[in-house]
Order: structure tokens, then C-alpha cells, then sequence
């Protein structure tokens, strides 16, 4: 393994959003968008690949967003988006910011930066690495008295 980047997901918004949280990971160079995916899920306990989800880049939550495709427009067929690696993605252009939604009905949208410079990878670590985490974690279907 060569690098490590260290990448802060911030939850932004969903149905069920109550408080702000936000965690901080270290992740190889060559890892995935749908690597990525896989990590925030995880780390939320969300249900993975259960809905649709997407990446794009934007100036904020409600900039006009620029997907990875080669014109920038969407396109239904991103199945291709899940094996761009981070390393291909960053840095990003000046102003914009990686966003990950997931669950469309849900609109979960976690803003996703990259902290510092590369990194080299620790022996001693496994990785994708936990550095820290602030707040609640939101819960996916919310809580029992969101349905009532």
C-alpha cells in the first residue's frame, strides 16, 4: 500500500437528520468512489447498496453539480463512476467540494474533503482507519417516533 488520505464526511442532510456528524477516515490513494460508498455505509450502519446513490462535485449543497461523466451532465448509466479512484479525484478543482448521496427518497447527502496532504501508510494499521467521529450518527429509517 503507498498512500493515505485522510478524508472528513460530513453529514449534511436526509429525512432523518436531526443533529450535525461528522467522522474522519484514513483510506489508501487507490481506493474507490465505491469504496468510499462502502465505508460511509458501513460506518453508519446504513444498508448498503440498498438504494439508488450518486457522486458529484458542487460549490455547496445547492451548487449546480458536475457528475463524472465526460460532459459533467448526469447520465443513468454511472456504473462506471463506482471505479474511479480517489487518487483520479483529488485535488479537486478550486471551490468545489465531493458529495455523496445516497437513498434518493431519503436524500441522504454526506459533503466529503480531503485533509491535508498524502500520506505514507502505517504497517501497523489496517485500513480504512476510524480517526474520529463527532456527534450522533443519524440513523437510516430515523427513530420510532418518526413514524408515528
Amino acid at each position: 500500500m503507498s498512500g493515505i488520505f485522510t478524508m472528513v464526511i460530513e453529514c449534511v442532510g436526509g429525512r432523518h437528520f436531526k443533529e450535525p456528524y461528522q467522522f474522519v477516515l484514513d483510506v489508501p490513494v487507490e481506493s474507490t468512489l465505491g469504496d468510499l460508498a462502502s465505508y460511509i455505509l458501513g460506518m453508519l450502519d446504513f444498508e448498503d447498496d440498498d438504494h439508488l446513490d450518486e457522486f458529484y462535485l458542487a460549490n455547496g449543497t445547492h451548487g449546480k453539480k458536475t457528475w463524472f461523466t465526460p460532459d459533467g451532465e448526469w447520465d443513468e448509466d454511472d456504473a462506471h463512476v463506482t471505479d474511479i479512484r480517489l487518487s483520479k479525484i483529488f485535488p479537486l478543482p478550486k471551490h468545489k467540494k465531493l458529495y455523496y448521496f445516497y437513498d434518493f427518497g431519503a436524500s441522504w447527502c454526506f459533503q466529503i474533503t480531503k485533509q491535508g496532504r498524502q500520506t505514507a501508510a502505517l504497517a501497523a494499521n489496517r485500513y480504512p482507519c476510524i480517526v474520529s467521529e463527532t456527534g450522533a450518527k443519524p440513523k437510516e429509517f430515523g427513530d420510532n417516533e418518526d413514524w408515528d
